[in-house]
């Protein structure tokens, strides 16, 4: 439960930081801290998956996973949910200054929202952190997701206010829900399987990393569904093989 709590937290203190310093953050600094970002999710992937046990079964769970993302349209999905939850926040924004009639356009507001809750409720880091704190109780994936929500709350916060912080209460709910689960199926997991499980996980930070920086539009929303694919096809690969 420690992770899912510093990482909600680490969001409404860098929510409530941003709100005040507003157009300090300039768009440029805010480039710099993404491929900042980017760099860090791509040194997390590669020593993720260098703990694979069977690449194959790591493979399979990817092919198959992505596949079933788009078959079910997963990305479109939660970017609805998360256009949804923006829409409960219509007035929320900057406070007007000399130059501003009004606080951010609702459209931009409902962008920068919606985009903020897939990268803190739905991202790889913070589904893959939930479920191997579930199964072996480290929270070293979590605890570096704080760190990095924690800049990334300011930064959309800096432009669409202290509200950012409301994403900690569906964020800890959910990564709260994938960790329980993720205790119930411990006893059926093996050090292979959970080998296999960081592997892909490191994979899909790869490909953050690569879509965070602009250098491909990785469909990491749709390779989800390999995390819970990937121990299957271990356990399956390991009694075939």
């Amino acid at each position: 439960m420690l992770g899912p709590l510093v990482n909600s937290v680490c969001i409404v203190i860098g929510s409530v930081v941003g709100s005040f310093s507003g157009s300090s953050i300039t768009p440029a600094f805010r480039t710099k801290f993404m491929h900042v970002f980017s760099c860090i999710a791509l040194g997390i992937g590669v020593v993720m998956t260098a703990k694979a046990n069977a690449l194959p079964s790591v493979i399979a769970a990817l092919l198959f996973g992505t596949l079933l993302g788009e078959a079910i349209h997963l990305e479109a999905g939660i970017m609805r949910a998360a256009s949804w939850l923006a829409g409960l926040f219509p007035g929320s924004g900057p406070q007007p200054s000399d130059s501003q009639s009004s606080g951010l356009p609702a459209k931009v507001f409902r962008d920068q929202f919606a985009v903020a809750t897939v990268l803190f409720c739905f991202s790889g880091l913070g589904i893959m952190g939930s479920m191997r704190e579930g199964m072996t109780g480290d929270s070293a994936l979590l605890f570096a997701k704080a760190l990095l929500d924690l800049p990334t709350a300011m930064l959309f916060a800096s432009g669409a206010g202290a509200v950012m912080g409301a994403l900690a209460v569906p964020q800890f709910l959910l990564q709260m829900c994938i960790l329980l689960a993720a205790q119930a199926v411990v006893p059926l997991t093996t050090p292979a399987m959970v080998a296999d499980f960081t592997a892909c996980g490191g994979i899909i930070m790869l490909g953050t990393g690569l879509r965070m920086c602009g250098l491909l539009e990785v469909p990491i929303l749709s390779m989800l569904p390999s995390l819970f694919l990937v121990m299957p096809i271990t356990a399956l690969w390991t009694q075939v093989l």
